[in-house]
């Protein structure tokens, strides 16, 4: 993973008590910080999928 699970949620609580006048930015930073979060989870569901025993 590029971040641990507690960086996701310092990102996310970080975006959330943005002001008014950043709230455009911080918006397009939370889609930006859901897209990471997507390839973590799935780089990772992957990394167990190869670790399971092969039957």
């Amino acid at each position: 993973m590029r971040l641990s699970w507690p960086q996701h949620l310092q990102v996310s609580r970080t975006l959330e008590i943005s002001g008014d006048g950043e709230r455009g930015v911080a918006l397009a930073l939370m889609g930006v910080s859901l897209l990471i979060l997507a390839e973590d989870l799935l780089a990772a569901e992957a990394q167990a999928t190869d670790r399971r025993p092969q039957n």
